[in-house]
C-alpha cells in the first residue's frame, strides 16, 4: 500500500523520513502525532524480510504509546527470558525478566520482521504520515538559503522525484545514506569486525526454555569469538543465527569454497552442527529459507544531527546484535529525537534535540561497553577453548545477570550509571560485590527456566 504522492513533488513538508523500518516509522508516527505535516520514502514494498527478531522489554512502553501493543500482543510470540548456555549445553542459566520488571513488560516479545515492520509502518499511515513504498533515495541536496533540503529519490517506474521539506531524518538503515554522503560513517575501533549468518527452521526440537519462549544464546569461544541465537517465533519458525569473528569466518570461506557452491550455508549448518546444544535442537529439522548474511555490522555515523538533518536508528550506528538492543535503540531513540526535532521547527529550540542526542550517543556507548565485556577474557568472557570452564562460567553466569538488568532498565536516562557499573565488572574483585543485584548465589546455577506469569501483574505508571 502506498499513500496518494502525485502531488507530492509540489508540497514543502515539515520533515521527509527517508525509511521506513522501525526507526524511522517511529519517528515519523511520534512527528506526525505532534502535529507535523511528514513525508515517508521507503525503497521496499512492505512487508519485506528482515532479521532482528528479539526485541527487549522497554519496547513495551514505546509500543503503548504508539498504538500498537494491541497488535503486538494477537501477533507474536512471548518472551519471558533469556537462557545462557556454553556450547554444548552442559551449563547454562536462565535469566527472567519477571526477577527485574514487575510490572506487563517483563514479558517481552519475539517478532516475525516482516508484519513487525509492516504494523509500525501502517500505524504511521493511520496517524498522518504520507508514506510512498518503492521509492528509493539517492540524494538529499541542502537548500542555499539555509532553510529546506530536497529529497532526490527513484520511484517503481524509474522515474526522478524530488521532495521538499524543512527538515529531513536518515533512517536507511545500513544504508547509512547521510553518512555516506557526508563521508562521516567510522568504525566502533573497539570492536572487531564479525559477520552474522542466519536462516528460520521448521520442525525444530524445541527444548523447555525454547518452548517457553527464552531466546538462547550458545557462547561460541576460541578464535570463534561469537555467538549462536535460537528464537522461538510464532507459527513453529525458530530463527538461528551465526555470529563469529570474521577473521575466523574469512578462513573457513577459503576452505569450504573449494567444494561448495554455497560456502556460507554450509560455514552456517557446520557450526551449528559443532555445537551439541544446538545440533540437538536441529536434528530432522529443514530450512524455511535460504541463509541471509551479514557481514562487519560496526560503524556510526560520527555527524549524527544538524539544523535541518537527524540520522536515526541502523542509519546512526549499528553494534553487535548480542543483547537485542537495536530494535530498542531504534524505537526510543527516533521518539526522542522527534521531540527534538519538533521543538526546532516549532521554537527555533535546538537544546532537546541537542539533549536527545547525548541520551542516544550514551546508550551507544553503554551498549558497546557491554559487548566489550561479553568479549573480554579478562571480565566476563572464558579465556580460551582449552580452559576448564566451571569457575570461569559461573562469574560469567553472574556478570550476564547484572548485564541484563541493566538492559531491561532505562540505559538512555541512566547510562553514565551504568557504564561506571559496567567499568567495575572489568576488575575481577569486584563481581561479588553486585551479588544482590541477582536472585541467586554466584555458585549456584539458576535451573528454573522461564515462565510467563499466571498471576496478575502490576500496572505500569
Amino acid at each position: 500500500m502506498t499513500s496518494n504522492i502525485m502531488n507530492s513533488e509540489d508540497k514543502n513538508y515539515d520533515v521527509i523520513v527517508i525509511g521506513g523500518g522501525p526507526a524511522g516509522s517511529t519517528t515519523a508516527t511520534t512527528l506526525a502525532r505532534k502535529g507535523h505535516d511528514v513525508l515517508l520514502l521507503e525503497k521496499a514494498r512492505f512487508p519485506r524480510e528482515h532479521v532482528g527478531e528479539s526485541l527487549l522489554p522497554f519496547c513495551y512502553q514505546v509500543f503503548e504509546e504508539l498504538g500498537v501493543l494491541d497488535k503486538m500482543e494477537a501477533n507474536f510470540s512471548r518472551k519471558p527470558g533469556v537462557t545462557f548456555s556454553n556450547y554444548d549445553g552442559t551449563d547454562q542459566s536462565h535469566w527472567c525478566f519477571s526477577h527485574v520488571i514487575n510490572d506487563p513488560s517483563y514479558l517481552s516479545f519475539h517478532v516475525h520482521r516482516a508484519k513487525f515492520d509492516d504494523i509500525l509502518l501502517r500505524n504511521s499511515e493511520a496517524n498522518g504520515v504520507e508514506v510512498a513504498e518503492e521509492m528509493s533515495v539517492r540524494q538529499v541536496d541542502f537548500t542555499d538559503d539555509g532553510k529546506g533540503v530536497n529529497v532526490s529519490a527513484t520511484d517503481a517506474n524509474g522515474e526522478d522525484k524530488t521532495f521538499k521539506g524543512r527538515f529531513v531524518v536518515d533512517a536507511s538503515g545500513q544504508t547509512t545514506l547521510l553518512a555516506r554522503q557526508f563521508g562521516s560513517k567510522k568504525p566502533f575501533e573497539s570492536l572487531k569486525p564479525r559477520a552474522a549468518i542466519s536462516c528460520h527452521w521448521l520442525n525444530a526440537n524445541l527444548e523447555e526454555d525454547l518452548a517457553e519462549g527464552n531466546i538462547k544464546i550458545v557462547h561460541l569461544e576460541g578464535e570463534k569469538l561469537g555467538w549462536i541465537w535460537m528464537i522461538p517465533l510464532a507459527n513453529g519458525r525458530l530463527s538461528m543465527g551465526v555470529a563469529a569473528n570474521m577473521t575466523y569466518v574469512n578462513a573457513r570461506r577459503r576452505e569450504l569454497s573449494k567444494a561448495h557452491d554455497n560456502w556460507q550455508e554450509a560455514f552456517y549448518l557446520e557450526e551449528l552442527r559443532s555445537s551439541p546444544v544446538v545440533a540437538r535442537t536441529i536434528e530432522g529439522a529443514s530450512l524455511a529459507q535460504p541463509v541471509a548474511a551479514n557481514g562487519d555490522f560496526s560503524y556510526y555515523a560520527a555527524e549524527k544531527y544538524g539544523d535541518r538533518f537527524a540520522i536515526v536508528g541502523d542509519a546512526a550506528g549499528f553494534l553487535d546484535p548480542i543483547f537485542s538492543s537495536g530494535i530498542y535503540l531504534g524505537i526510543k531513540g527516533g521518539q526522542r529525537v522527534a521531540e527534538g526535532i519538533s521543538a526546532l521547527l516549532e521554537n527555533n529550540d535546538g537544546t532537546v534535540l541537542e539533549k536527545a542526542y547525548q541520551d542516544v550517543d550514551g546508550a551507544y556507548q553503554l551498549v558497546e561497553k557491554l559487548i566489550n565485556t561479553f568479549y573480554e577474557p579478562g571480565s566476563v568472557r572464558f579465556s580460551g577453548v582449552d580452559k576448564v570452564l566451571d569457575q570461569s562460567y559461573k562469574k560469567f553466569e553472574t556478570a550476564y545477570s547484572i548485564l541484563h538488568l541493566v538492559l531491561a532498565g532505562d540505559f538512555f536516562s541512566n547510562h553514565q550509571k551504568y557504564i561506571k557499573a559496567i567499568e567495575l565488572l572489568r576488575d575481577k574483585s569486584m563481581i561479588d560485590k553486585y551479588r544482590n543485584l541477582i536472585k541467586h548465589p554466584v555458585t549456584e546455577v539458576d535451573a528454573t527456566v522461564c515462565r510467563r506469569k499466571e498471576e496478575s501483574v502490576i500496572t505500569m505508571a
